[in-house]
C-alpha cells in the first residue's frame, strides 16, 4: 500500500500548477485586478559642439564680420595680412518622450468569508484523507 501512496503523492505534486499559471487563470477570470498604467521614458541625444576654423590671405577685410543663425555662429576677421574665419556650431540635446502602456496588477486583500470560502476545498479533502484512512485501518483489521 506504501507505493501505491507516494506514487500518487508523486502524480499529485507534478500535475500541480505553477504560480505563473495560476496567475494566468485568475487574470483570465478576473480582468479588473489587471490597472493600465503607462510609463514615461524620456531618451536624450546630445549633439556635440562643431568648430571649424581657416585661414585665407586677403587685404580687402578690415571690420570683424560675424554671422549668426540658430546653432551656427560664423566669425570673419581680418589679422594684419590674413584673414580668419571661424566657424561654431553650439551642441544640443534632442528629447524624444515615449509613453509605454503597461499592465500593473492591483493587490486586493480578502477578507475573513473570502479566506473561508478558499479553505473549503482544502478541508473536504482533508476529510476524505481522514475517512479513506479510517476505512482502510477498519479493512485492514478484519483480515
Amino acid at each position: 500500500m506504501k507505493p501505491i501512496l507516494s506514487i500518487l503523492m508523486i502524480i499529485l505534486l507534478a500535475t500541480a500548477c505553477s504560480p505563473a499559471r495560476r496567475l494566468n487563470r485568475l487574470l483570465a477570470l478576473h480582468p479588473e485586478l489587471k490597472t493600465p498604467e503607462t510609463l514615461l521614458i524620456r531618451d536624450t541625444i546630445p549633439i556635440p559642439e562643431i568648430k571649424a576654423d581657416t585661414i585665407l590671405h586677403f587685404d580687402s577685410i578690415h571690420d570683424t564680420v560675424i554671422i549668426r543663425k540658430d546653432r551656427l555662429e560664423i566669425k570673419v576677421h581680418r589679422r594684419t595680412d590674413s584673414i580668419f574665419i571661424q566657424g561654431k556650431c553650439k551642441g544640443d540635446t534632442i528629447y524624444i518622450d515615449r509613453k509605454i502602456p503597461v499592465e500593473k496588477i492591483k493587490i486586493l486583500h480578502a477578507d475573513k468569508t473570502d479566506n473561508l470560502i478558499a479553505k473549503i476545498p482544502w478541508l473536504i479533502t482533508g476529510l476524505i484523507v481522514i475517512f479513506l484512512f479510517i476505512v482502510f485501518l477498519i479493512l485492514r483489521s478484519s483480515h
